[in-house]
């Protein structure tokens, strides 16, 4: 059965040649997955074997995955190679040469360029070299190199820069590990995937460099906190950097995400340089040309000087053609939806049509190219570029265009409350292909009340993707819009792929459910009776839930009762409050006066307080107490958006409830065309409150959400092509 020659063994070097002598040997026994699997069941406890899977054999004999040393003994042990014998010390030589072998062909660290890493070229004066400008030590380089060193070599260190674009997370960081790792390897991977493969080979002596850690957070399938521990544990280093907008995100996400980013040592990188480091750096510029420049240069900070931040906001102010403005807008609108991948020549040219005048039009649209990708591309000082071309992964060919962080940071303030056109919407439906960047898009949309844009994005997630929460997510969409029909067999198709998605078939009965009870009351309602088209409406709006807290009130639950005041209060549903609250209701009480002590209603709230509403006289008296302490919204407003725009997930939800309070139309419409969350709910109830638009209006919006340029949807739209 020990028939695999040594010679053949010994000719083995890579992972390929590994997985394809082991799926001969498979071949040669007649072994099928299954009998991998019950031959090794009884290995689970065992520290040298692997209890062996099916998809675990699989993907080790199609190279798939990388072989462990457990996992390789278990499979010779099926093959009848014997404990101890020649053969399997064969195999093992062969192994641990593949191994050898990837190690040596690791990056050292000391071998790596700057540019690798992702340092931004530095400004060009006369008399500069090619090479970093000499480097400014900061104040948290102590504290950095600590948190690098303090564990020793066995345990590891996990280092998050956190600071904006451009104020040197990256080149502290860069300076740091040369100093403290020179000759470890150096493993920069594009995806998450690469670590989740790596962590089983357990590496050792090795930096893992995750520049823009959103990326491997956000990926499919993400970054997990196990797969970094793994890493730790056996002393290795992971350090990443983050915007403090992605930090924030990250730090308050699902708890996979969340916990590790707490499990990480962060460094804060202020936006500005201190007294003592601008100190430093004038000793520096009268040796260096470049700092010298950057220190004069005005209304910008050193680092993003050096950066090229002036020119590369410039290059989109001040274009040399308006296709160049329109291809750095199309990018730097992706990036405000969410969109990471590089965007290819199709999307830019056909996203760019909503950004031109329509003279400028009329040109062919390979002339648009022609005459933006130079100026978009073409080196700044300090040898920085609007926009990058990126590899499609194979030599000699283009992936897309990726925006300069400086420039994306840029414009998501200067174009926050945009509009992002039609045209932009449906060039990234089409063309995107990473379910992760779908899935940002789609939110995108939905906090935005673009749905139109929303349904094309979840159907390509659910459909060429199989993701199911996007299945769920369409399918509620759908019945919103009172279309049962599309949403049942959105729901069907997902079954029929996945007939074990349980949360799917539950969903899929439930709507059947709904469009039972919708249709048994549609002949009254199209009559015209408005007891049933307003029943009708609500069970639209929220895929039932109002109704069956209806029902169950209706029976003398009066948790139910409660829930929906709650949904009412949230909706702005006044009129049903107010008569609530005049029949005694204390829950509906208190909810109308908390509405009527948002907006400042003093009037309505003195009325109810002498008719005897408890809920109001107490309102009352807390109104009194806050305007002897004063407040200015205006403050608090400005606080807001700033701790918004730092993407704190709470400050959104507060910024939107002030907006609501103040009554502030104009505002919530801001934050809804920023995509701030919660503002789509907020500006909904106001409009519902105020009673400014009829019922049948509400309802088509809240159904249908809103065009591209803001302007109210009337019904279903074709789905963008």
């Amino acid at each position: 059965m020990e028939s695999w020659s040594a010679e053949e063994l010994a000719r083995i070097r890579t992972d390929e040649q590994l997985a394809e002598a082991l799926r001969a040997l498979s071949r040669r026994h007649e072994l099928t997955l299954d009998a991998f699997e019950r031959a090794t069941r009884a290995y689970g406890n065992r520290r040298d074997r692997q209890a062996l899977k099916r998809s675990t054999v699989s993907d080790a004999l199609r190279g798939k995955s990388r072989i462990t040393k457990p996992l390789l003994l278990s499979i010779l042990d099926v093959c009848g190679v014997r404990e101890g014998g020649t053969q399997q010390a064969a195999w093992l030589a062969a192994w641990e040469r593949v191994m050898r072998q990837d190690r040596d062909d690791r990056l050292r660290v000391d071998e790596a360029g700057p540019r690798e890493l992702g340092i931004h070229s530095a400004i060009t004066v006369p008399g500069s070299t090619d090479g970093l400008p000499t480097y400014v030590q900061r104040d948290f380089d102590f504290d950095l190199r600590t948190a690098l060193s303090a564990n020793g070599p066995d345990r590891g260190a996990f280092v998050v820069m956190v600071g904006a674009s451009s104020t040197g997370k990256t080149r502290s960081l860069y300076e740091a590990v040369n100093d403290l790792f020179p000759d470890w390897s150096l493993v920069q991977p594009s995806e998450a995937a690469e670590l989740l493969e790596l962590k089983s080979h357990r590496p050792r002596r090795t930096v893992f460099w995750l520049d823009e850690l959103q990326h491997y957070l956000g990926g499919r399938p993400p970054l997990t906190f196990e797969c970094v521990r793994t890493l730790l544990r056996h002393g290795n280093v992971v350090v990443g950097t983050l915007w403090p907008d992605q930090y924030a995100h990250w730090t308050s996400a699902p708890q996979g995400s969340r916990r590790l980013m707490r499990d990480a040592c962060t460094i804060s990188v202020p936006d500005s340089l201190s007294t003592a480091e601008l100190n430093e750096a004038s000793g520096i510029a009268e040796r260096d040309s470049r700092i010298r420049v950057a220190l004069h240069t005005r209304d910008t900070g050193l680092t993003q000087a050096l950066a090229g931040g002036p020119a590369l906001v410039m290059c989109w102010e001040q274009p040399a053609t308006p296709y160049a403005k329109a291809i750095i807008t199309v990018a730097a609108d992706g990036h405000r939806l969410g969109v990471h991948a590089p965007l290819s020549t199709e999307l830019l040219t056909d996203a760019m049509f909503g950004y031109l005048k329509p003279a400028q039009r009329v040109r062919p649209a390979e002339m648009w190219l022609a005459e933006a990708l130079p100026h978009a591309t073409g080196p700044l000082p300090g040898a920085v570029a609007a926009l990058s071309p990126v590899d499609g992964g194979v030599a000699g060919t283009l992936g897309g265009y990726t925006i300069a962080d400086y420039l994306a940071q840029h414009l998501r303030r200067v174009r926050r409350t945009a509009c992002v056109p039609h045209e932009a919407w449906r060039a990234f439906i089409r063309h995107l292909h990473r379910p992760a960047d779908l899935r940002r898009l789609a939110d995108a949309a939905t906090a935005r009340l673009r749905y139109r844009y929303a349904e094309p994005a979840l159907e390509r997630l659910a459909g060429e993707f199989g993701d199911g929460g996007a299945a769920m997510e369409l399918a509620e969409l759908l019945i919103r819009q009172d279309r049962f029909d599309r949403a049942m067999d959105v729901l069907r198709r997902r079954l029929a792929a996945d007939p074990r998605d349980w949360e799917v078939g539950r969903m899929w009965s439930r709507t059947q459910e709904l469009w039972q009870r919708a249709e048994a009351i549609r002949p009254a309602a199209d009559a015209g009776d408005p007891v049933a088209r307003e029943r009708l409406a609500e069970i639209l709006v929220d895929c039932g839930i109002s109704d069956d807290l209806r029902m169950r009130e209706g029976q003398g639950d009066l948790t139910a009762g409660e829930r929906l005041v709650e949904r009412l209060a949230d909706r702005g549903c006044v009129p049903e409050l107010r008569r609530r609250a005049d029949q005694g209701q204390e829950f509906a009480a208190a909810a109308l006066a908390d509405l009527y002590l948002a907006w400042g209603e003093m009037d309505l709230l003195r009325i109810r307080a002498e008719a005897g509403d408890e809920p109001a006289r107490l309102r009352l008296s807390k109104r009194r107490a806050a305007d002897a302490d004063g407040g200015d919204a205006a403050a608090e407003l400005a606080e807001l958006r700033a701790a918004v725009d730092d993407g704190k997930p709470e400050a959104a939800q507060q910024l939107c409830a002030l907006l609501f309070a103040l009554r502030d139309e104009k505002g919530l419409t801001d934050e809804l065309n920023a995509g701030t969350q919660g503002a789509a709910d907020r500006l909904l109830a106001l409009y519902t409150a105020t009673e400014r638009h009829p019922p049948e209006e509400m309802a088509r919006l809240r159904s249908f959400g809103l065009n591209a340029d803001g302007s109210a949807m009337t019904g279903p739209e074709s789905t963008p092509r």
